[in-house]
């Protein structure tokens, strides 16, 4: 929209948290909500109301209108923009989505920058549409209203266009001149009976308008002075031409001679002044004519194109590419539309072929730029697929691994003192690498939010070597500063990290070398080189780790491409290149950068920097990880837990695993049903202890707006929010939600049982503090 004009926002969301969320977040970026629907049909009651420009819509609604429906209603009311954000993307809903023509589609869990992207790019295309629109209805009133004559044409000599002044003129009812041939409608001769040319666009303006005879229908001489103009579309492609006329000041007719009847003035010298190389070819291939853009694109002057065949002045794969095409048009008189590689300029050319006289007109368009930007969209667009598939294979598979990790463990503790398995600790580890490898997958579509803790990278390195099986020939030396401070990270983040680089560094080295892993604060004059420092006890504000080989090094020209996703230079040993993407992901994350140097035959050098200032807040919304392995006294002997878990599996783990170590628990599978048991116990005054709410429940209340119910009943609920989805914002920002800690699938029992303890002893002292204020 315009610097002075607001973009009105209508939001459509069931879930009411979310949708104030959304609802805050444009506010803050200057955008007007004018409400808040649950239901489509609140949704049409109110557009009519607002009448807003965008509409954020989910596609499950709480009244008998879905989102897709009601979006479609909307859009036969007026002129709006449809994003849909939503958490469905399955096939059937998307394809259903995609015939309302919607601005955008946002999946759920999304965070702040995502949604302003979306909606800033759909109010910028709403905005174009509505100023094309208005532009297109200004000058058709405007030529409609003119008394000069006006006729537009397109490429071909068609005439798509006569305003009722030059319909006047010609004899033509504007409607059967439209597809008929300009040269037919608008029949001009010059006094000698000559036909006469249509003035190019630049041609130079005279203190004396030219006067040239317009034949009519009736087969009248009409004296008229006339102009014309290319016509560009919005990319500033050439599509026409436009002729304006009007009488002048009555002459001599001039005589019909046997040259008026064939008026072949080729459309081409209308635009000799056009920027886009164009030439003509007759029905034998041959270039009749060229304007000077096309001879400068070909490098060669007017003689020695003219009489050249088409196949001879394109590259040698051009013909056997392309000709079918070309000849298909010439011999059908259709338009056809093609592009081609220029390899001795390494450019891509599109060529736009129109009928004309027997053979066919082409103007060519330089597209490399966008061929790339088509390339860089794909890329994308192979990741935005990827983040589907990850998210919802992600979520499945994590519960999955939370009842294989969960029976392992307790099988390992119940045998623990009878006899040890070491296929039980061979099958825990497995199941660790597996989910190591979907957040691997999910960090790299999505560039999850870190889940942080307070620990020391040092700490993370060594512990990290003591699991990784080491390459043959290879020998690691790890450097460790002393004293280094704590820093909040996440910790799988960045192990998952780690072990990329390493391996990259392994890859780099199959004869065998070095590998020298570093962990230290790099000072201000290697961070900052040529900086000046007055304080020389100044303390550097940030952490490094340096994973450096002595491998093959990367070539200069590949360093640029290196963080791009699937680019790889070892296809051979089936590398996906996403290794290092990952890295970045996780770097950015982070709030750190990831830097690469690297020479040819001396080795490559990754540096990771994290700054101490970067956003520290971690998930452990009450510092419950400093404590984490402590086991409080309980003053309740029997504390009282309500579950809400979808996954029959995974809430039987819970509820085995909780019961047996002396726990009261309740077990609901829907919101619904867990809000309901919450109040009831409330209003008896007995509250639950804990609640454990599941994020993620399909087409169920799900943990947060679960969570917004509970604590309207009781402001003083604790709550612990579970999830196979490790990068939705609830999980990196618990307490903005009103949970007490996480707990990101798959955990083993122990570590359940040892946050739950922590919580629960938190609330016995939180609660005697308050009661002795």
């Amino acid at each position: 929209m315009t610097s002075t004009d607001r973009t009105r926002i209508l939001i459509v969301e069931n879930e009411g948290l979310v949708g104030c969320d959304m609802a805050t977040t444009l506010g803050k970026l200057g955008y007007l909500v004018v409400a808040i629907c649950s239901s489509g049909e609140e949704a049409l009651a109110r557009f009519e109301e607002f009448r807003p420009d965008l509409v954020l819509m989910d596609v499950h609604l709480a009244g008998q209108l879905d989102g897709i429906e009601t979006a479609r209603e909307l859009q036969r009311r007026g002129s709006v923009a449809i994003v849909y954000v939503t958490a469905c993307a399955d096939l059937d809903t998307v394809a259903r989505a995609r015939e309302t023509h919607p601005h955008g589609y946002l999946l759920k869990p999304f965070n702040h920058d995502e949604l302003r992207l979306a909606v800033e790019v759909a109010a910028q295309r709403h905005f174009e549409e509505n100023e094309r629109q208005r532009r297109e209805h200004s000058y058709f009133e405007a030529f409609q209203s003119l008394a000069d004559g006006v006729i537009a044409a397109d490429l071909s000599g068609g005439v798509v266009f006569m305003n009722p002044s030059a319909a006047r003129t010609t004899g033509w009812n504007a409607q059967e001149a439209i597809g008929r041939s300009l040269h037919e409608v608008f029949r001009i001769f010059q006094s000698t009976g000559e036909p006469a040319e249509i003035l190019s666009a630049e041609a130079p303006a005279d203190s004396t308008e030219r006067t040239v005879y317009l034949t009519n229908l009736a087969g009248e001489r009409v004296a008229i002075h006339d102009r014309s103009a290319p016509l560009r579309d919005a990319q500033g492609h050439l599509s026409g031409l436009i002729i304006l006329f009007r009488a002048a000041v009555t002459a001599p007719a001039p005589m019909e001679t046997a040259a008026t009847t064939r008026n072949t003035a080729p459309l081409v010298d209308v635009v000799e002044s056009i920027s886009d190389p164009l030439f003509s070819l007759d029905s034998r291939w041959r270039v009749t004519y060229a304007n000077a853009s096309a001879l400068r694109l070909f490098d060669r002057n007017l003689q020695n194109m003219l009489g050249l065949s088409l196949w001879d002045i394109m590259p040698s794969a051009t013909r056997e590419l392309h000709h079918e095409a070309f000849a298909h048009a010439m011999l059908h008189r259709e338009t056809v539309n093609r592009e081609i590689y220029l390899d001795e300029k390494q450019i891509w050319l599109e060529l736009r072929g129109y009928p004309f006289g027997e053979g066919l007109l082409l103007l060519i368009q330089d597209v490399t730029a966008r061929r790339e930007e088509a390339e860089r969209r794909n890329r994308i667009d192979r990741l935005e697929s990827l983040g589907l598939l990850a998210r919802g294979f992600a979520h499945d598979f994590n519960n999955l691994l939370t009842v294989l990790l969960g029976n392992i463990s307790l099988a390992e503790m119940r045998l623990r003192n009878a006899i040890t398995l070491p296929e039980l600790h061979t099958a825990k580890q497995a199941t660790l690498q597996a989910q190591n490898l979907v957040q691997q997958l999910l960090t790299f579509a999505r560039g999850g939010a870190p889940i942080k803790t307070q620990l020391r990278l040092g700490d993370l390195i060594e512990t990290f070597f003591t699991h990784h099986t080491r390459a043959n020939r290879v020998e690691y030396r790890v450097e460790i500063q002393p004293g280094l401070p704590q820093v909040a990270i996440d910790s799988a983040q960045i192990r998952r990290m780690l072990s990329n680089l390493i391996r990259n560094a392994e890859q780099a080295q199959p004869e065998g070398g070095e590998i020298v892993v570093r962990c230290f604060a790099p000072d201000h004059a290697e961070m900052f080189p040529g900086e000046m420092v007055a304080d020389t006890n100044f303390q550097p504000s940030g952490l490094a780790i340096e994973v450096e080989d002595r491998g093959e090094g990367i070539p200069a020209e590949h360093l640029p491409h290196i963080f791009e996703p699937y680019f790889s230079t070892r296809k051979a040993d089936n590398a996906t290149g996403l290794g290092l993407t990952v890295c970045e992901s996780i770097a950015k994350a982070h709030g750190g950068s990831l830097t690469v140097s690297s020479e040819p035959g001396r080795g490559t050098t990754v540096r990771f920097y994290l700054p101490l200032d970067s956003d520290s807040e971690e998930a452990d919304a009450f510092g419950l990880s400093k404590v984490f392995d402590t086991a409080p006294d309980l003053t309740n002997s029997n504390p009282r837990i309500l579950v809400l878990e979808d996954d029959p599996l995974v809430r039987s783990l819970i509820v085995r695993n909780l019961t047996s170590n002396g726990f009261d628990v309740a077990e609901t599978a829907e919101g619904t049903e867990t809000v309901r048991l919450y109040q009831e116990s409330f209003t008896q005054g007995r509250p639950y202890d804990l609640v454990i709410l599941d994020l993620s429940i399909p087409n169920g209340m799900g943990g947060v707006r679960a969570m917004e119910k509970l604590r309207a009943i009781d402001p003083e609920v604790f709550a612990i929010v579970s999830s196979g989805y490790s990068d939705d914002p609830v999980m990196a920002n618990p307490a903005a939600y009103g949970f007490a800690s996480v707990l990101p699938k798959p955990y083993e029992p122990a570590d359940m049982l040892r946050l739950v303890r922590n919580i629960l002893s938190t609330r016995g002292i939180r609660r005697t503090s308050s009661q002795q204020d």
